[in-house]
């Protein structure tokens, strides 16, 4: 077997530390024509060293009626959830519901906010697969569902995440995975207006035993109170 840093991306390594490449060793493309600039922000600070920025005009002149852009942290109480929560299914539910009809304005025309314009992301296939068919019940199959994975490369004018676990002792794979940079990345990202994070209160309630799941911790936590 090969020592560390064996495992590590020859990009990473190049990196040496930073989010992002630095300039003296390359370019690095700082603009997004997917999110607005208040929904961009948080996702820089995250996992771009904040030089991620939104382009405008582009990004600011689309609107979504009665709804402020950026991120939405919504907590919801629950015990003893693993990878399923009916409590934060049944949110995700509300949400998709209180988004649907408003007018949603692009670059291309304004027009009602579809089923199809929602997409919800969930950390764990029975999580997924609980959403799913909570959605379909409440008349809204065109609601897309899935893991990051499957969502890499998509958009939608709203995201909604469902964290699922109720605490750091219920997560089965760990919090690396749950709290993971890149997964948090990708699945806030996706939207074009707003995401709303779904999550219990007590998820962050933990004392890590490691110097990378203290620093993941601690981003998650910065990106909840933006």
């Amino acid at each position: 077997m090969h020592p560390e840093p064996v495992h590590g991306s020859a990009l990473g390594w190049l990196s040496a530390g930073h989010d992002t490449l630095p300039r003296e060793l390359g370019y690095f493309l700082e603009r997004t024509w997917r999110m607005h600039p208040a929904l961009a922000a948080p996702v820089s600070a995250l996992s771009y060293e904040g030089r991620l920025e939104a382009q405008v005009p582009i990004t600011t002149e689309r609107a979504l009626d009665g709804v402020e852009p950026g991120l939405r942290v919504v907590t919801v109480e629950h015990r003893g959830n693993a990878v399923q929560s009916v409590e934060e299914a049944d949110e995700v539910v509300r949400q998709a519901r209180g988004f649907l009809g408003r007018a949603w304005q692009d670059d291309r025309a304004t027009r009602s906010l579809d089923a199809d314009d929602v997409l919800v992301v969930a950390p764990y296939d029975a999580q997924v697969a609980l959403i799913r068919a909570q959605l379909d019940a409440a008349g809204l199959a065109a609601v897309r569902v899935g893991t990051v994975d499957k969502f890499q490369g998509q958009e939608a004018p709203v995201v909604i995440m469902s964290m699922t676990a109720s605490t750091a002792s219920d997560v089965p794979r760990g919090m690396s995975f749950l709290l993971n940079r890149n997964r948090l990345n990708v699945a806030i990202s996706r939207a074009q207006w707003c995401t709303v994070l779904v999550r219990s209160e007590a998820l962050t309630d933990l004392l890590p035993t490691s110097p990378d799941g203290l620093i993941e911790l601690g981003a998650f936590i910065d990106l909840c109170r933006r």
